[in-house]
């Protein structure tokens, strides 16, 4: 555990300490035998024999056990309210505090074992947790006896009002230290203090005054009627237990539903949203980010047919698209994309390099779970937050459909990419970028807008297919086009105009701007399209012709255009290479 969450784990221990050393300080201070022993002889004629205190212990602990098994949410803070502690106020009132007291321990260690075998979340957590309600179930109980025996309170309970004002003294007393003690179990938690005190008031203060009117009056009955209809009433107790635990239950699994099917609806229309690969992705993870109890959610696929690996992260307000580098695909190909797991989910955080990595750590709640076309891996899907205990995995069903819906965009992007993509390079082709071009003409003229034209020529490239080999041409040709993918914005569009001609279309940029970008790409291209230790002596460069729209005068159409990109290029070629010439 680190930071607020081992301070969480020692606070959760210091609790039970607390609770421990109020019982013995009431021991130290109660009249000798009063916490150990029956206090009404009538008891002892109920049928049971002298060993009456036992049975009648016996009998409460196998109904606070079955009690503890109906559990009732709190709503947003995951704790959960069980009706055990109204046994364990019988065995207060009818056998001793002590005996109650042992009683809320005994179904709370019964529910620590239960939770570890289900396993429910980390054993450390699941331990922490367990300590801090045990400590919590001994001070409530401990400080609202203190307050019924002040106020005078008889034991065994009678029901006379002047009891019934101390009962009541007992309950304020009751509720009170049980909310204010885990208030700062909240702030640890990093939880919202606003909605815990909403739902102390709402929820745990009605359930609250059930436990403690039945464990009240349950007493009154064994004390004025008898064992048997004790035990009757405490089966129908335990009965409508059972119900309502079932109905809560049933209520809040299609409240879930509901929710599941809303978020789906609404994530499976980002995925819907557009036919551009990144832009879809972004709206997508943004949309699953706002619903999930996440703090962050990032994606990562490849393009099937190419080799592009993309990266879309989205964590509170920062986000990030980005195209990885192919040093990264020994890397990726690591990851364990098999089947949704926390591994899988660390795997992929890892992979990320998240937007925030200092100190750099996998986060206490992770998930993962894998993208798959036609039940091959092609990308995964991270969930995680920085709180302990946020239940990512059990989310995974809503997970999978939302992954499912995400494919099916995918698969509608990467077609579409199909029609207007070079296969090679997986830049745009030529046809889509004269449709774009002919666009931006027509919007720049009405909005004077600014835009770039890039024309860049590869220099002795022939040298490169007739030396090394066309399957190095290839290489060199798939380089550049992710050169230019990291190089240029999202908004940028770059083609493969035809061989080893490459042309770009630079949205909303100034000029001078456009002429250190295309410096940036011509030094790019010397230094790493054609690595050193793979050219074989040969050195290879780029021209580029650079043509700003504030140097349009009138009507200019498009074969107009890209011959003056041409000419100047060619005069590039001839003035040396490997320069960049700008289109006056």
């Amino acid at each position: 555990m680190a930071g607020k969450e081992r301070a969480q784990g020692l606070y959760e221990c210091a609790q039970f300490a607390m609770g421990l050393a109020l019982w013995i300080a009431i021991g130290f201070c109660s009249p000798s035998g009063s916490l150990a022993v029956i206090h009404d002889p009538k008891i002892q004629i109920w049928g049971l024999g002298a060993g009456s205190p036992w049975a009648l212990l016996g009998l409460l602990l196998a109904a606070s056990f079955l009690a503890m098994r109906f559990k009732f949410g709190m709503g947003s803070n995951n704790y959960y309210v069980s009706f055990d502690i109204s046994f364990a106020l019988v065995a207060l009132f009818l056998v001793s505090p002590a005996a109650g007291a042992g009683l809320a321990l005994l179904s709370a260690g019964f529910n620590y074992f239960d939770r570890l075998r289900r396993e429910e979340a980390p054993r450390r957590v699941i331990r922490y947790l367990s300590l801090g309600t045990s400590g919590n179930r001994l001070l409530r109980i401990g400080f609202a006896w203190i307050a019924y025996s002040a106020a005078g309170g008889s034991i065994p309970p009678q029901g006379h009002s002047t009891e019934l004002w101390a009962a009541l003294l007992a309950f304020v007393v009751y509720v009170g230290v049980n909310n204010v003690f885990f208030v700062p179990s909240e702030y640890l938690r990093r939880s919202d203090l606003k909605q815990f005190w909403r739902e102390a008031v709402t929820v745990d203060l009605a359930y609250s005054f059930t436990i403690c009117t039945l464990g009240y009056l349950l007493s009154i009955v064994a004390i004025k009627i008898g064992i048997l209809s004790f035990l009757v009433l405490g089966v129908f107790v335990l009965a409508g237990f059972w119900l309502l635990s079932t109905l809560t239950k049933t209520q809040h699994e299609l409240k879930n539903r509901v929710e599941d099917l809303t978020i789906l609806s609404r994530v499976s229309s980002a995925a819907s949203s557009d036919l551009d690969v990144m832009p879809m992705v972004e709206s997508f993870t943004r949309s699953l980010a706002q619903w999930l109890p996440a703090d962050g959610i990032g994606v990562v696929f490849y393009q099937r047919y190419a080799t592009t690996i993309y990266l879309v992260q989205v964590e509170g307000e920062k986000s990030r698209s980005t195209y990885l580098p192919e040093e990264r695909r020994f890397q990726y190909d690591q990851l364990p994309l098999s089947e949704p797991s926390r591994r899988l989910g660390e795997r992929l955080f890892e992979f990320l390099q998240p937007l925030e990595t200092a100190p750099f750590m996998i986060p206490p709640s992770v998930f993962g779970l894998p993208l798959l076309h036609g039940g091959e891996p092609f990308g995964g899907i991270v969930v995680y937050s920085y709180q302990s205990e946020v239940p990512l995995e059990k989310k995974q069903e809503l997970l999978e459909l939302c992954a499912q819906s995400l494919e099916v965009a995918l698969e509608n992007c990467f077609l579409h990419l199909q029609a207007i993509q070079d296969p090679l390079t997986g830049l745009y082709n030529r046809s889509y970028f004269l449709y774009r071009l002919e666009e931006e003409l027509s919007f720049s003229s009405r909005h004077r807008a600014p835009f770039a034209l890039l024309m860049i020529d590869l220099d002795d490239f022939k040298a490169v297919n007739d030396h090394l080999g066309h399957a190095m041409g290839d290489k060199v040709l798939h380089r550049i086009g992710d050169l230019l993918r990291r190089t240029l914005r999202r908004e940028d569009v770059p083609a493969r105009y035809g061989g080893d001609e490459f042309i770009v279309l630079l949205l909303g940029c100034k000029e001078k701007a456009a002429h250190e970008k295309a410096e940036r790409i011509r030094s790019s291209f010397a230094t790493q399209a054609l690595p050193r230790e793979e050219a074989g002596g040969l050195a290879m460069g780029c021209s580029i012709s650079l043509l700003h729209s504030d140097h349009l005068k009138g009507e200019q159409d498009l074969p107009t255009l890209l011959r003056k990109l041409d000419e100047a290029l060619y005069g590039a070629k001839q003035s040396g290479k490997n320069r960049v010439i700008v289109v006056q």
